[in-house]
This record gives C-alpha cells, structure tokens and sequence, in this order.
C-alpha cells in the first residue's frame, strides 16, 4: 500500500494550480463599440498613417519672453509659499508661547492634593 501523498508548504512548480474563468452567457467576448473607439482614438493620435504627425509646443515656449515670464511667476509663486509657511510658523510659536504663560499661571497644587487624598 503507497503511503498518502500530503501537501507541502510549498507549491509544486510541475503542476498547474487551480484557477476559476467566468464565462458570460450573456455578453459576447468583444463589444464591437470598444473596438470602434478604440480605432478612432488611434486614428486621432497616430494621424494618417502616412502624414508625418505635427509636433505641439507649450504656450509661450516658442519666445524667450514667454520662458522668461513663466520663470518669473514660478519664482513669485515659490515666495509667497514661503511667506505663508512663515506666517504659520510665526503663529505656532505665539500660540505656544501663551498656552506656556497660562499653564504656569494655573495652580494645580489643589489639584494634586485631591488625588493624593484620595489615593
């Protein structure tokens, strides 16, 4: 008598693992709308086959003012990032300092003695 085969933690590389396919009744296999679409959107990109395809620019990549001026706002926008990062942070510090100034103000020593009392 052979001795019962028992599964390894490993899986056996010669044997197929199982898998499950969902076959619809319902839908054929390719919707022939997609497939129009699908020519249409490549037609769009590719162009005619054999047109050579237009090469596209950024707005205002074609002059040196146009460079220049969209350095120019990137360099503003950077700063006025920077200014509201301060602002915050200034705001922070202010916030701390008085939550400091009212703790220490506060006493706790009734506070303390009331759990001491009942501890």
């Amino acid at each position: 008598m052979k001795a019962p085969k028992l599964r390894g933690p490993f899986r056996n590389v010669r044997t197929e693992p199982r898998t499950f396919t969902f076959k619809s009744r319902h839908l054929p296999d390719s919707r022939p709308e997609w497939e129009e679409r699908k020519r249409r959107v490549e037609e769009e990109v590719n162009g005619a086959s054999d047109a050579p395809r237009p090469i596209k620019f950024r707005q205002g990549g074609r002059s040196a003012e146009g460079r220049a001026a969209r350095r120019a706002a990137s360099i503003r926008a950077s700063r006025m990032a920077a200014l509201r990062a301060g602002g915050v942070a200034l705001v922070l510090v202010y916030l701390t300092y008085r939550a400091i100034l009212w703790v220490e103000t506060q006493d706790y020593g009734q506070f303390l003695n009331f759990m001491h009392s009942n501890g």
